[in-house]
């Protein structure tokens, strides 16, 4: 049971389906529910309109509605709804006072809060900040998120219109998690990709005479600049740097530099060099970015820094010059993308590496240093012979006590330069924090059962608490709750995400001594199990299958993976394949793994406007679950060039999801309907643009599904030598069974045979396949 009251007052109960709520540490906490317009709900029904908040009684918070998608059910509509915290009101302020130099947090405060219904209460005391640049000239909240809890170092949670802020929220203690006693399965993510070792830097650079330069622009481009000024050029860590990003994204490539809230703070974005904006758009995978272009010939794109269009300051036409704030970055990182290629040409070909995306990092730091010498940025790796580089007092490095401790080899980090440093015990502080010697680790567990009627644990699951986690190691690792996903309504399993872990090298020692020990006693104790097998200990009749499983097992662990006897191709098991979307409603994901499914195609989009709205969280919570999954997509274009954005929608909005995971085995495109316009005979050219803008993007053809409606199978005319499977529906009697189902009439690699098929996890109906091909088979099992 849910409350709803609209703008006028008018309040009602209903009862809603697939109750969820995520609370994510420094964000706004989000509802999703789901209900059918019976009798009882009739008026909530005719209350989802705009501004019409929602209340939860088992945590008394209150949210808005932001999206509400109304779905006929025969006679009656089923209504999917999701709101966010009411807090978020504060959004609908626009701060155009500024405060000036040294500020107190409350003087700040009550500015963002001024004639709002927002309170807030302070838990700490804080010191004063000072503004370089004053504070204020943004959203009320994107300057408490954004600006305030960096600058004043605090964290905060909502309660309806009140803000709680800390120094550190949580407490220590809170809970004990361990895997198979308390929790149902414990996931870890660990990647090692971005650790350094070593880092070296230099500060306090030798004063020399030099000429008064002024630095202007125009649009013929003028000066260079780094985006955040009062951090310069800054540092970065490899998955944000241009080129080869150590495996995140498709083919390695990362066509920008990311600039992070962190490691570069400050919400004003500067123009890095002067231009006309060309483009002022909004484009997923991008978010809403704008496009300088300069006459020397360079398109410099802006994005996935504003969460609003309202956060880009300047318009298409406007001319700006170096270091003019262009918008005001209200994300974690602003990315910028330099081309001297077509930006929309240039956008297909965003995880390719062939020269089309420049390495802005590069451009920026040479073109500063050079002078804005056309030869400079034309070729931006090579300097200029007169420019004397800077000199610098102080050099110092840092290495990683875990290169001793842990034998960890000595990778290096990008050098440190700081022009306002001026000694070493500072230098080195700063080179300290700037180094990474530690893996990017997030835990994520499903915690069922026990927050009902467990009376062994008692846990305390807050945003902000600490506790500890048994891993897989055998040790007690210290984490923090970063997200939780609850379902307050019904006792579907909550999923709780820990954040990052940074180890010190005494639990490095301790894990790779436990590896080594174990290892040791496996190799040891199946020894004396082919021994006794040898022996006759054992009976005859499996004597002979036992010694062979038990040398295989120790030629590929323990021998260098060199067999003694050559592999025997084994059959592969095939179970369920399913295909799920939005209808399926919420999903029980380790039940559906569990109950035989090899196989989930998930839909992601019914053309580029409708967002499939379970997709994300089904991409997820499969993964976590340890599933084989695949997407697709419906075909709605309405021309070559519609057909081209769907498929950059549908390859962008999958990869904001998965991108650094485990990528999906192939794309499906679902050919059902006449499209193109309702022109049949543009149907081939439709797919063929769409394939082609995929593989563009970095799909290839043989990762590439067409699903093709039977009945329009020869009109449609498609290219089915060219994906690498075909998969055709054809019901019968649509029982749910493949017994009573018709083959397709052409042929195919994956037949769908049913809508009405079970699934434990699924309640309800859901399409089921079967029959796959050698070539499907292949597709599965290579991935």
């Amino acid at each position: 049971m849910l409350f709803v009251q609209n703008v006028n007052g008018d309040q009602t109960a209903f009862k809603a389906d697939n109750v969820q709520i995520t609370d994510t540490l420094g964000q706004y906490p989000t509802l999703s529910f789901t209900f059918v317009e019976t009798p009882e709900n009739e008026v909530a029904a005719q209350m989802m309109i705009p501004f019409t908040i929602i209340e939860v009684p088992e945590n008394k918070q209150r949210y808005r509605i932001v999206t509400n998608n109304p779905v006929s059910l025969g006679k009656v509509k089923q209504y999917s709804v999701t709101a966010i915290h009411i807090a978020k009101d504060l959004h609908n302020k626009y701060v155009d006072e500024r405060l000036e130099n040294t500020q107190s947090l409350k003087a700040c405060l009550d500015l963002l809060i001024k004639n709002t219904q927002i309170k807030y209460v302070l838990h700490d005391n804080f010191d004063n900040y000072a503004f370089s640049e004053g504070f204020g000239g943004g959203y009320a909240d994107d300057l408490l998120m954004q600006n305030l809890a960096s600058d004043f170092g605090f964290e905060f949670y909502f309660d309806n219109y009140t803000i709680h802020i800390q120094k550190k929220l949580g407490t220590k203690e809170s809970f004990l998690f361990i895997d198979n006693a308390n929790v149902s399965k414990i996931s870890y993510n660990e990647d090692y990709s971005t650790i350094t070792t070593y880092i070296k830097g230099q500060a306090k650079p030798i004063v020399q005479e030099t000429s008064d330069e002024t630095s202007s622009g125009s649009s013929s481009g003028g000066s260079w600049g780094w985006p955040f000024p009062s951090v310069g050029e800054g540092s970065f860590m490899q998955a944000q740097r241009f080129g080869y990003d150590g495996g995140f994204r498709p083919n390695s490539f990362h066509d920008g530099l990311d600039f992070g809230s962190v490691d570069h703070p400050g919400s004003e974005v500067h123009a890095v060099h002067g231009g006309k904006v060309i483009i002022k758009s909004y484009m997923d995978g991008l978010g809403n970015y704008v496009v300088i272009h300069s006459d020397d010939g360079y398109n410099i794109v802006y994005q996935e820094a504003f969460s609003s269009m309202s956060n880009i300051r300047v318009n298409v036409g406007d001319v700006v010059n170096t270091g003019d704030i262009i918008g005001y970055r209200n994300t974690d990182h602003l990315h910028i993308g330099i081309t001297k290629v077509d930006f929309n040409t240039a956008v297909g070909k965003s995880f390719t590496n062939d020269g089309t995306w420049l390495n802005p990092q590069e451009i920026i730091r040479n073109g500063i240093a050079n002078n804005n010498s056309e030869s400079s940025v034309e070729q931006p790796t090579e300097t200029v012979d007169e420019d004397k580089p800077t000199e610098y007092e102080i050099h110092s490095e840092y290495v990683s006590p875990l290169v001793e401790k842990a034998h960890w080899p000595k990778v290096e980090a990008e050098p440190i330069t700081d022009d306002n440093i001026t000694d070493e015990n500072t230098l080195i502080n700063k080179l300290k924090a700037s180094i990474h010697d530690y893996p990017d680790i997030e835990y994520t567990l499903d915690y069922a059962n026990f927050k009902y009627n467990s009376v062994k644990f008692n846990n305390d699951i807050k945003i902000g608490n600490y506790g500890w986690l048994r891993d897989r190691f055998g040790i007690d690792v210290e984490v923090r709750i970063n997200s939780y996903t609850w379902y307050p309504q019904s006792e579907q399993a909550d999923t709780v995400t820990f954040g990052n872990k940074r180890f010190d090298p005494v639990e490095w020692q301790v894990r790779n001594q436990k590896a080594f020990e174990r290892n040791k006693k496996l190799g040891e104790t199946l020894r004396n199990q082919i021994v006794k097998v040898q022996k006759g200990v054992v009976l005859p009749s499996v004597q002979n299958e036992l010694e062979d499983k038990l040398k295989e097992y120790i030629d590929k662990k323990l021998n260098n993976n060199t067999p003694t006897t050559p592999d025997t191709p084994k059959p592969q098991h095939i179970g369920k394949i399913i295909d799920v979307s939005e209808w399926q409603g919420v999903i029980d994901w380790p039940s559906v793994i569990a109950d035989s499914v090899t196989l989930s195609i998930i839909r992601v989009q019914h053309g580029s406007a409708h967002q499939d709205l379970k997709y994300m969280e089904n991409l997820q919570k499969c993964i976590s679950a340890g599933g084989k999954y695949a997407v697709y997509a419906y075909f709605a274009a309405t021309s070559t060039s519609d057909a081209q954005q769907e498929a950059r929608d549908f390859y962008n909005r999958t990869q904001k999801v998965v991108a650094g995971k485990q990528q999906p085995i192939f794309y499906a495109i679902d050919v059902e309907s006449i499209e193109m316009s309702g022109d049949i005979t543009q149907m081939r050219a439709g797919v063929e643009a769409y394939m082609s803008q995929l593989n563009a993007l970095g799909v290839p053809d043989n990762k590439i599904v067409l699903y093709i409606a039977n009945h329009l199978y020869d009109k449609f005319n498609l290219n089915v030598a060219r994906p690498g499977a075909i998969w055709i529906p054809s019901y019968g009697q649509n029982d749910g069974t493949l017994a009573n189902s018709l083959k397709p009439t052409h042929p195919y690699d994956l037949h769908q045979f049913t809508s009405k098929g079970s699934v434990k996890g699924i309640s309800g109906n859901v399409d089921m396949s079967a029959e796959p091909s050698e070539k499907f088979k292949e597709l599965i099992f290579s991935a």
